[in-house]
């Protein structure tokens, strides 16, 4: 009898698919060679007015990281652009899964 309760308890945790999700928080981890410069979060397929998120702070150093929120499901892009004026973006960031985004030299995670 416990498991077919501990069983209901679960299955009312899970929810329906697709349900939505409130802010959470990630951490962005510039692991590069080069401090970040610019740093823009914006909801993937909408428009490219996302403030930038280091505003009049200093860049990003390497080794650095910093909180930023992702407000709902998403999905999100992030786009940066580091001291040397290189440019690079992430796509399809899951705002409910999501809880690091690691900058490399080369390459972009969120996980």
């Amino acid at each position: 009898m416990r498991h077919l309760l501990l069983l209901a308890l679960l299955a009312g945790c899970a929810g329906p698919q697709g349900a939505r999700c409130g802010p959470s928080q990630a951490v962005v981890e510039n692991a590069s060679s080069q401090p970040i410069e610019q740093l823009y979060l914006s909801p993937e397929g909408g428009p490219d007015s996302a403030a930038d998120l280091l505003g009049q702070s200093p860049p990003l150093p390497t080794p650095g990281s910093m909180p930023v929120t992702l407000e709902g499901r998403g999905p999100y892009r992030l786009r940066l652009v580091w001291v040397t004026g290189r440019a690079s973006e992430l796509g399809n960031i899951d705002g409910c899964r999501t809880r690091r985004i690691t900058i490399r030299d080369g390459i972009l995670q969120a996980g």
